[in-house]
């Protein structure tokens, strides 16, 4: 589930970083701040000098962080704050500026009309509160009721994987969420129990581009693996994922984190919207699309998300998963 201090970084160090970060620590936990050429650090700064804005990029990419707050005089630093602002356009960061104008690509106000903590806020992704809400309650709700609903094909799957390999029932890995945070998220097991291991010697037989593998016809599937895997019956235990809020129903599938660290910086603007079970990519053909396209895919459904979208995609992953159609 989310954090109840999310993750901010102060870009700048002196006296209006100081009170931003008087102001935000009641609420936020303040990871640390950035300075700028030509500003002293002060030394009651009260949080972690983290280094030159010139290097944010890089922190971007290895650390979760939910905002950004530019704190900092915008007239003199003008131009390494345009980078700052750019920066988290590219890599999909909330950012918040003083009152002073960017030219922004595509933020949007996530407020136009207060500034209460001095700061105009900006996202990247349009935010829309009640459709929040009711996204998280049919994510929820259908949850339930799926795994309700599932029960006898869950327990028969667990019975078939319990009496047809050796290992667990399940398979938990550490994937990539929202903003960068790592969760466990958890599958019906259908390979075998050092598949790990073993895909370092199939690297040669990849069948994907990009970072990811892939293989049609995997040695290291088992009898009742390669079934479910075809029908997405595997990925039902996600359904837990859903509950405790780490996925949704609808999103890009969340990446493993030696995928991620070979990502383009513009790739990791996926990571700004919750991961999900379906999305573009399982309706449009799965493995049988190249590793750019999927994620141009994401990036569609990061800009163009809905309610509307989101049952959409849910209607057209039905017949994919009854076919096994782009499965491998």
């Amino acid at each position: 589930m989310s954090r109840p201090h999310p993750d901010v970084l102060l870009i700048g160090c002196g006296p209006l970083a100081r009170a931003t970060a008087a102001d935000l620590s009641s609420r936020h936990h303040i990871a640390g701040a950035f300075s700028l050429s030509r500003e002293a650090v002060l030394p009651d700064l009260g949080v972690p000098h983290l280094g030159k804005a010139e290097s944010l990029d890089d922190y971007l990419q290895m650390n979760p962080v939910d905002e950004v707050y530019i704190s900092a005089d915008v007239r003199r630093h003008h131009a390494t704050l345009q980078n700052v602002v750019a920066t988290c356009e590219r890599l999909g960061i909330p950012f918040a500026v003083p009152a002073h104008v960017f030219q922004l690509g595509r933020a949007l106000p996530r407020d136009r009309h207060s500034v209460r903590d001095g700061y105009v806020h900006y996202v990247l992704t349009v935010s829309h509160p009640v459709q929040d809400a009711i996204k998280r309650a049919t994510d929820v709700t259908l949850a339930l009721l799926a795994l309700v609903a599932l029960l006898p094909l869950l327990l028969s799957v667990a019975l078939a994987i319990r009496l047809t390999s050796r290992g667990p029932v399940f398979f938990k890995q550490v994937r990539v969420g929202l903003r960068g945070r790592y969760f466990q998220m958890v599958k019906f097991r259908s390979m075998v129990v050092d598949a790990e291991r073993l895909m370092a010697t199939l690297k040669k037989d990849n069948e994907q581009t990009g970072p990811v593998f892939k293989m049609a016809h995997d040695p290291r599937t088992t009898r009742i693996g390669r079934f479910i895997r075809k029908h997405s019956i595997d990925e039902l235990p996600q359904l837990l994922n859903i509950l405790s809020g780490d996925m949704s129903i609808v999103g890009p599938r969340p990446p493993v984190p030696s995928e991620v660290a070979h990502y383009l910086p513009w790739q990791r603007r996926r990571l700004s919207v919750r991961p999900g079970l379906t999305c573009f990519w399982q309706v449009q053909g799965r493995n049988n699309i190249g590793f750019d396209e999927w994620m141009y895919l994401d990036m569609q459904y990061v800009d163009q998300q809905s309610l509307i979208t989101d049952l959409r995609l849910v209607a057209q992953t039905i017949p994919v998963v009854v076919t096994g159609r782009g499965a491998s």
